[in-house]
């Protein structure tokens, strides 16, 4: 099987006191089509500065030294602005943090959808809106239709990040970037979006670029495990066998940060 993304000792800088400093060091990952990989690290670690990286939205003044990045046999790196914008919401699909500051909290659902759709090149109205009711009932929200008319600040949580979702699978990306996507919810509601996020990778072929604090829910879900400390991954592993004989002392003291609760 063809690797879908491929990153080669990359290195991302950016301004500091007048000089650069190296948020992201020599990068070595890569992921297959279908693949589920886990980017794990506390805060400021570097995990999510990697999916900005991929989605080509790194901060203002951030830039890459060096370094190769290929996506679907096509150079990131090399690619046109334009271009590499136009990858993300389409090929690259992204659901950021925060899902209840997220949205646009002066537009509706509905004319969210149909701007993004819009982009994604489905120019008649009416077909707009019915993708988008069709999106919106994959993720299993109620009355859809009711539903595009409805502000950020009428939505649960859950239903904020359902949205988000429903529309990073419109255009049934091949990478999705997940960057803590059950972050600000509660228990209940994190099992019920990574088992649909699960089903929809699945069924559309997606693969995903999991970004977690936490190991434990990673290793549930990831095929392999990137463990990020200070801009640098510092080890690599199937996601079960990181869990239970991490190397690195940094992996060792992220378990232990969440015990099991099978043990005294």
């Amino acid at each position: 099987m063809k690797t879908l993304l491929e990153i080669q000792g990359v290195v991302v800088t950016a301004p500091v006191g007048g000089g650069r400093v190296a948020v992201l060091r020599d990068i070595d990952l890569s992921l297959k089509p279908g693949g589920v990989l886990g980017l794990v690290g506390e805060s400021g670690a570097g995990k999510s500065m990697i999916g900005r990286l991929v989605g080509g939205i790194l901060p203002p003044g951030f830039r890459v030294e060096r370094g190769a990045m290929v996506f679907a046999e096509r150079d990131l790196l090399g690619m046109a602005p334009a271009e590499r914008r136009a990858l993300l919401g389409r090929d690259i699909g992204f659901i950021p943090q925060q899902p209840m500051t997220s949205l646009n909290p002066v537009r509706s659902v509905g004319s969210l959808f149909d701007e993004h759709l819009a982009k994604l090149g489905v120019a008649s109205r009416v077909d707009r809106r019915a993708q988008a009711v069709a999106a919106l009932e994959a993720v299993h929200l109620p009355e859809p239709e009711a539903l595009l008319g409805r502000y950020a600040h009428e939505l649960s949580g859950g239903m904020c990040q359902r949205v988000l979702i429903a529309m990073a699978f419109a255009s049934r990306p091949k990478l999705l970037i997940a960057d803590e996507p059950t972050t600000a919810l509660d228990v209940i509601t994190q099992a019920r979006i990574m088992a649909l996020l699960g089903d929809l990778c699945r069924q559309h072929g997606t693969a995903v670029m999991f970004v977690t604090h936490d190991l434990r829910l990673a290793a549930q879900i990831c095929d392999e495990i990137a463990v990020m400390y200070a801009g640098e991954v510092v080890e690599r592993a199937p996601g079960r066998d990181l869990l239970s004989t991490p190397r690195h002392p940094y992996s060792q003291a992220l378990r232990n940060c969440s015990p099991s609760l099978d043990g005294p």
